[in-house]
């Protein structure tokens, strides 16, 4: 059972309002340090991104820094971001000194309330909390050695998702580069070698482009329908494409270890489209806003969940499209739009690979006939959030309604033609 109450013995603390949110939200940062052989065990990795795997070659190495094992003595803290949490609260409880070894070392007693743990807890710094918990266990940490804490109160629960994932970037961009070295990207790489934005996407943690490898991946599992198949049997929904990109990327490292990337690479020969259709869809949401029957009403739905460059500042580049825009559809919205058209994929009876049902064309069609109203749909959907479109990029009842509205348009396109 997760603790509901941490009681954190901080060598040093201080309390900072959030420069942008402390008025209107509340927020509050409690930073500092504290003893690592005092952390205490059953935190809650809740509200962060991804689960521990201490198992990496690196975190042998955090391990032995930890334990002053071929590094500068003492020097933990000054090496490691240390661990970030999620508080309901915190306080501070008393201030006084205590014998470490030869020393008296001064302490405030923070007592720090985390009742829900699925929001309250470790929101990055899991490797380090779970590699100090084992270093205390085998009874091998230092007294002196010393691990950053921050941790933040107030935070709205429906923040949480983005905000670990923000934290997790850095893991993840070193697993895509290992995954790069090893192989697992090649055959996406041998499809897309040529376009003219080839060299805008990140491969590995060095590169410098516009999209990287994790975007690619997780546009891929958007349409794969053998682990979303477009019937009632469905197992659900690819939301994870944009909530948990680290799970995807594992996801397509297992199917590369485990089967050579036969699931993934069935979906390579829509690939290039794909990119395109997710483009247009983000390019064209203004336009297809505007044009839309009764979307007048949702304007200012539309307008916040966009992002907006007027000149002189130069427009955003759709570099699989080849366009250029004042305007694109924020990621939590578009993501929803672009894996509704996962009803458009089919797999081709004579190798199993993936196609287009009726070709790309009438993909683009479906676009033309049923955007208007998956946008208005999107619309609505970010009045009902606050106009969060990280919310909107949450909801998986909203995912299987877009989903459901491009089954709908085509079917009924069927029907007509067979008339």
């Amino acid at each position: 059972m997760t603790t509901q109450k941490l009681t954190l013995l901080a060598t040093i603390v201080r309390r900072l309002p959030d420069p942008v949110f402390f008025h209107s939200h509340g927020i509050q940062h409690w930073v500092g340090f504290v003893r690592a052989a005092d952390l205490v065990p059953e935190i809650s990795f809740g509200p962060n991104a991804r689960s521990p795997n201490i198992k990496k070659a690196v975190y042998r190495t955090v391990d032995d820094s930890l334990g002053n094992v071929d590094c500068i003595k003492d020097t933990f803290h000054l090496k490691n971001l240390g661990i970030v949490f999620n508080a309901k609260s915190v306080r501070s409880v008393r201030e006084g000194k205590r014998k470490i070894g030869d020393e008296n070392v001064g302490f405030v007693e923070l007592d720090v309330q985390l009742p829900d743990p699925e929001v309250h807890g470790i929101l990055n710094g899991g490797h380090t909390y779970t590699i100090a918990l084992n270093a205390i266990k085998g009874g091998h940490v230092p007294p002196h050695q010393h691990i950053p804490f921050s941790i933040r109160t107030n935070v709205p629960n429906d923040w949480l998702p983005e905000i670990a994932g923000g934290l997790n970037t850095a893991m993840q961009v070193q697993d895509m580069s290992l995954d790069d070295l090893a192989g697992a990207f090649e055959w996406i790489k041998e499809e897309l070698s040529g376009t003219p934005y080839f060299d805008k996407i990140n491969w590995s943690e060095n590169d410098k482009g516009i999209y990287d490898a994790r975007d690619i991946v997780s546009m891929l599992a958007c349409l794969d329908i053998e682990t979303y198949p477009n019937n009632r049997q469905s197992k659900g929904v690819p939301i994870s494409a944009y909530e948990k990109k680290s799970l995807v990327l594992d996801d397509f490292r297992k199917d590369f270890v485990d089967n050579k990337g036969a699931r993934f690479r069935k979906i390579r020969p829509i690939l290039k489209e794909a990119l395109v259709l997710f483009d247009v869809i983000s390019c064209e949401f203004k336009k297809t806003h505007n044009k839309g029957d009764g979307n007048k009403r949702g304007r200012a739905g539309a307008l916040a969940i966009c992002d907006y460059r007027e000149p002189p500042k130069k427009p955003y580049e759709f570099i699989f499209a080849g366009k250029k825009a004042d305007t694109r559809l924020q990621s939590g919205a578009l993501y929803p739009l672009f894996g509704a058209f996962r009803w458009m994929v089919e797999a081709n009876p004579t190798d199993g690979k993936y196609r287009w049902r009726g070709g790309f064309t009438n993909v683009k069609k479906r676009w033309e006939q049923a955007g208007p109203d998956l946008v208005r749909k999107t619309v609505e959907k970010a009045q009902e959030t606050g106009l969060n479109a990280n919310a909107i990029g949450k909801s998986r009842t909203h995912w299987e309604n877009l989903h459901q509205t491009v089954g709908w348009y085509d079917l009924q396109a069927q029907a007509d033609a067979a008339a």
